[in-house]
């Protein structure tokens, strides 16, 4: 290292689409890398837009295609987290992303006119259909998912800078209150007040909380990354409740020393 060049951290980004994400997993994974290796730092980075964490889903944002979507990965997530925490692209050995699919890979005729009984201008995820009052609108952003999640789970490493950092994508489905609380339609408030629960009774033991997960219905189990992003592409299964996120825990568990 030369004179007066500050040493490269080890960190690894989980780039997550809100704030119930970040209460529900942080303290847990964060807890599972500890044992890995206590030098690593955990980070869950949402959207920034305009100085301002607003979250969201990349993968169906106006404006985002297969050509530029690690490019606007970098704009919306990585950019703005490395000027806040003075980082730099060196430090960063490791990148995960997790979404919400929402149905993403239904076929058209699952989405179906009607209202939203909860929140009215919000589509409504049963476990075969979408309901929603835009039914276009609806279509249009599964297309946009489908090829923009094509691309993120193609990619063994993501660009950042002159770097490229190892990089995986996971899922939720259809969301991730969905998969953790059996319930796709909660309401925000909701949503914080079981993500809370889920990780005050999870987060203090990596056991508890590698259990909860893989014992959730739904997880994924005996399945290799590839074949369980095969499974949530057929039929309805992007509706139904599952996640592949029990094959990160896997993996992580197989690093500890």
């Amino acid at each position: 290292m030369q004179k007066g060049q500050r040493p490269k951290r080890k960190v690894v980004l989980f780039l997550v689409e809100g704030k119930t994400d970040i209460k529900a997993l942080s303290l847990g994974i964060s807890a599972i890398y500890e044992e890995i290796d206590p030098e690593i730092e955990v980070f869950f980075p949402t959207i920034v837009e305009d100085g301002s964490n607003t979250g969201g889903d990349i993968t169906s944002r106006n404006g985002i295609t297969p050509t530029n979507i690690e490019g606007c990965i970098n704009k919306l997530f990585l950019e703005p987290f490395y000027q806040e925490m003075k980082l730099y692209p060196k430090d960063i050995t490791e990148i995960v992303q997790i979404v919400d699919l929402d149905g993403a890979f239904v076929p058209n005729d699952c989405i179906i006119t009607g209202d939203n009984p909860n929140e009215k201008d919000k589509p409504f995820y049963s476990d075969e259909n979408i309901i929603t009052n835009n039914v276009a609108h609806i279509i249009e952003r599964n297309e946009k998912k489908q090829s923009n999640l094509a691309v993120l789970t193609s990619l063994k490493n993501l660009r950042t800078g002159s770097k490229t950092p190892s990089y995986s994508i996971y899922y939720f489905s259809s969301n991730l209150d969905h998969f953790l609380y059996g319930n796709a339609n909660l309401l925000v408030k909701e949503k914080h007040e079981n993500a809370e629960k889920f990780s005050l009774d999870t987060s203090l033991d990596i056991n508890t909380f590698v259990e909860t997960i893989k014992t959730t219905p739904g997880a994924l189990l005996d399945m290799t990354f590839e074949e369980s992003w095969d499974f949530i592409k057929d039929g309805t299964n992007s509706l139904k409740r599952h996640s592949n996120i029990n094959i990160l825990l896997d993996k992580l568990l197989g690093q500890i020393k």
